[in-house]
């Protein structure tokens, strides 16, 4: 028991700590913050823990300790569903550092104190068996197990639980199973049912709190779904032809349509049209890197109804979303692709594309790092056709102290690309909006700014949210993978 007994509580940190993170992240977004203060939290709780099974096990030598030490911890771990929903939302406006690191504290700490100290308390426990003859062996075989644990509970979750079971489920699976454990330590040090029938009370009590408790949804929400990469909410607004429908993964809004005809509501989409501002443009494939919410690759299959749409989105949920909710299953010509940008388009080097869009993002204003280094600028340089285009959405501003993102993601654009045109959709250059890049190998510049277009028309509009070269400078950064500050600077800008 003191070996299974060490190995179950490390899994279980490892499985509270990487399903936490899909608890914080609809509050306060998948940024470095959300996940520096959760594993900062869980590992100074489990450092404080060592230090207390150490001590407790010098002043008591009964079974019983590990039993009240995975008692405790079970009971928490329950409880962690129910007090997330009652904090989440009173801690959801704080800032991105106090926020998830003040809900860590309350959640996780104690908890994760408790856990810590069940290894040390083995270690006495497990050389007494052996007569302290042997205590460095004890400490070593402990070690071994806990690493063991440990290693289990990472593979467990990352690669099973969250992709079967929602995060609530999880914990109180996790919490189960800990209550399982400290009752049958308890029985071991010989203590009788009726010892124990207060801890199955607790711990049923505070299974039926966190297995009935849950966040308030969305105001309007008609789906919430957690998927394996996000928390998935549909709602919708309005009435009649006015209805608007919008995709929130986290605390992110990817993206919208009128449910009634498809058509786009947020300004960003209709950027796609950038290349329609050439008459001569023959647009027969299109690929769009982030599915949002479907609305630019429909409304590109149903201008363009002989062109081929491939869409590539990481979350095969978002994709069954998309068909239920989006219109997807509408427009045959249209195929969403389940991967990552680029693994996908190293897989497709047969292919071309004559318009590339990217709109990937994973949380609040948190771009993938991996998306914006020159390798991938090459990479997708090499799949738009000889005419083509890359357009990308980046959340940034275009001057002033939250421009870094922009600048570095110029700079790296520039250089793969000879010609890259901006646009901003929306709000003063300083402010941090949806800024559209446009690369190619071409120079569309008199396409945009040397003609003259009807006043109030889309031309107009796309035309008139450009931004001239001598208003905007790159950095001197260029994003590699190799060096790639680019989730530092998304948390600076953050917290400006």
């Amino acid at each position: 028991v003191i070996e299974v007994g060490v190995n179950v509580p490390n899994a279980s940190v490892m499985i509270i700590e990487i399903s936490a993170f899909r608890l914080l992240a609809p509050l306060f977004g998948n940024t470095v913050y959300t996940w520096t203060a959760l594993i900062g939290v869980i590992l100074i709780s489990f450092s404080a823990g060592g230090f207390l099974g150490g001590h407790l096990a010098d002043r008591k030598l009964a079974l019983d300790l590990l039993g009240w030490l995975l008692a405790g911890a079970s009971v928490l771990t329950l409880f962690i569903p129910a007090l997330h929903s009652v904090l989440g939302p009173n801690l959801s406006s704080a800032d991105l550092i106090t926020g998830p690191t003040m809900i860590s504290i309350l959640l996780f700490a104690v908890p994760g104190v408790l856990l810590g100290a069940v290894s040390p308390a083995a270690v006495r426990f497990y050389s007494l068996t052996m007569k302290d003859a042997h205590v460095g062996g004890a400490a070593g075989t402990i070690s071994m197990l806990g690493s063991l644990g440990s290693f289990f509970g990472t593979v467990l979750s990352g690669f099973v639980l969250l992709s079967i079971f929602g995060v609530r489920s999880i914990f109180l699976g996790t919490g189960i199973l800990l209550l399982i454990l400290s009752v049958l330590s308890f029985l071991l040090a010989k203590n009788n049912l009726k010892q124990v029938l207060p801890i199955l009370i607790s711990g049923l009590f505070a299974g039926i709190l966190g297995g009935t408790s849950k966040l308030p949804s969305m105001p309007d929400s008609i789906y919430e779904e957690d998927s394996f990469y996000h928390r998935i909410e549909v709602s919708e607004v309005g009435e009649g032809n006015d209805k608007r429908r919008f995709l929130q993964l986290d605390s992110t809004m990817e993206g919208g349509m009128n449910p009634n005809d498809g058509s786009l509501i947020l300004d960003y989409q209709h950027f796609w049209n950038l290349v329609r501002l050439n008459p001569e443009f023959d647009l027969n494939s299109a690929v769009f890197i982030g599915a949002g919410a479907f609305g630019m690759p429909e409304e590109v299959s149903r201008m363009y109804p002989e062109s081929t749409v491939d869409v590539i989105e990481i979350d095969p949920k978002v994709i069954e979303v998309g068909r239920k909710f989006f219109k997807l299953d509408e427009h045959p010509r249209v195929e969403a692709h389940a991967d990552d940008a680029r693994r996908f388009l190293r897989k497709h080097d047969d292919k071309s594309w004559d318009l590339v869009f990217g709109d990937a993002y994973n949380g609040l204003h948190q771009i993938p790092s991996h998306l914006v280094t020159k390798e991938f600028f090459e990479l997708v340089e090499s799949r738009v056709s000889d005419k083509g285009v890359f357009i990308m959405n980046a959340i940034t501003a275009i001057q002033g102290e939250r421009a870094e993102l922009f600048e570095g993601i110029l700079a790296t654009l520039r250089s793969v690309f000879p010609h890259v045109e901006v646009f901003a959709v929306g709000g003063a250059r300083t402010t941090t909006q949806n800024v559209i890049l446009m690369a190619s190998r071409e120079d569309w510049s008199r396409y945009i700014t040397d003609q003259l277009h009807v006043p109030g028309s889309w031309q107009q509009r796309l035309a008139r949210s450009h931004v001239p070269s001598r208003q905007i400078s790159s950095g001197d950064v260029v994003f590699t993978d190799d060096f790639n500050p680019v989730d530092a600077i998304i948390a600076r800008a953050l917290l400006k």
